[in-house]
């Protein structure tokens, strides 16, 4: 690492009383994983080779062994890997996106349909001479997946942040901290492994390039059937995902709150847009924080007499207003059907306020009356 007064942080978590020792020894797994992700991320790299099915890259796992990763151990029975990297520009800089990185809370609001649950548990270092580079930090997160049939994978990981030799590249990486703590072959229990994954930001002129690489092992079998082709793509968890919210919450912020279309329905100012659009993030979050499977919300198979299917999930959970005082018991049903068409096709029909009636039971078979629309992203579709 470069030289400078680097900032430290008591580090009850992971060190232990050979303080010098054991983060000697964190330094050099987070500048292993660190190398790694810089090679998987450069363009051109035969690390890479483009699939002749869904046409996005795929690891070449080949070349991947040659790089001699300290991290690439023997899978545990059942195991499979998923590996994924997608390069995009953003309408925003590299500061704002490292300080957010770096803050668990605003980390998981940025990704809120992705995260259950961040949190920062050790500050092993500030930085270098008052910026973030060298930065690191014991975290735990719970990723999820919109679906009781998909298991929250549960992390715990170093995220490193480093400024590359060229000055304007940072890298934010993260070292999966169970290599470190269980040995090589990792803890038996756990059903995902987490493998160096991040992302390396460069800021243009007209914005922030990010090129993010996600790379991790999972237990097949915890995972229902009919999600396994969505999750061994890597669009479920992988970093086409990632890169898709980040760009869509960084578009959100960059349009004016005064920004109306032309063919508005109806009067609205800049308070109410900004009103309606936090009631929707709020809805939102209601809606994913009741129905991923978290450490927090526990769903039960439902066995329905004559049906073999076991794709079916029942939840109760208690909820509670803001004052903490009204509180209610709040039943939820959950199932997973396969459609014959396009996502694209599903998100404009279930959009159309025409077709509510066809598919909302509580809706009464009418059509409903659009009153206001208000765009989130760069077309409107959000």
């Amino acid at each position: 690492m470069e030289n400078g007064a680097m900032e430290t942080a008591p580090t009850s978590e992971m060190i232990g009383n050979d303080t010098e020792n054991e983060r000697s020894k964190l330094i050099d797994l987070a500048s292993a994983a660190i190398d790694e992700v810089i090679k998987l991320a450069q363009p051109d790299s035969d690390l890479w080779i483009k699939s002749l099915e869904s046409g996005r890259e795929v690891l070449n796992r080949d070349e991947y062994e040659k790089i001699r990763s300290p991290f690439d151990t023997p899978k545990p029975n059942g195991f499979v890997a998923e590996a994924s990297r997608k390069t995009v520009l953003l309408c925003t800089n590299t500061a704002a996106l490292i300080e957010t990185f770096l803050d668990a809370d605003r980390w998981s609001k940025m990704f809120s349909y992705i995260i259950a649950k961040a949190k920062t548990l050790d500050v092993l270092s500030n930085g270098i001479n008052g910026t973030r580079n060298g930065s690191m930090q014991l975290m735990h997160a719970e990723i999820q997946l919109p679906t009781p049939l998909v298991p929250v994978r549960e992390y715990r990981f170093i995220r490193f942040c480093k400024q590359h030799a060229e000055g304007n590249k940072w890298a934010v990486v993260d070292v999966p901290i169970d290599f470190y703590r269980d040995g090589p072959n990792g803890n038996p229990n756990l059903s995902c492994k987490r493998l160096p994954s991040g992302c390396i930001l460069e800021d243009m002129p007209y914005g922030c390039q990010i090129t993010w690489v996600d790379h991790s092992q999972y237990d097949e079998s915890a995972v229902h059937q009919i999600y396994r082709p969505l999750v061994n793509s890597g669009i479920a968890f992988g970093a086409h995902r990632w890169v898709a919210t980040l760009k869509r919450h960084c578009e959100s912020l960059a349009i004016p709150m005064f920004t109306v279309p032309s063919d508005y329905p109806a009067d609205i100012s800049p308070s109410g847009k900004s009103g309606f659009l936090m009631l929707a993030q709020r809805m939102s979050d209601s809606f994913m924080s009741g129905i991923c499977p978290s450490s927090a919300c526990k769903w039960d198979i439902l066995h329905i007499s004559n049906m073999a299917n076991n794709d079916r999930r029942i939840m109760s959970r208690l909820i509670q207003d803001a004052s903490g005082e009204n509180r209610a018991i709040v039943l939820s049903a959950s199932t997973s059907v396969w459609m014959p068409v396009s996502r694209q096709k599903m998100f404009y029909f279930l959009r159309d306020a025409r077709m509510r009636g066809r598919w909302d039971g509580l809706s009464n078979s009418e059509s409903m009356e659009e009153i206001v629309r208000i765009p989130k992203g760069q077309f409107g579709d959000s």
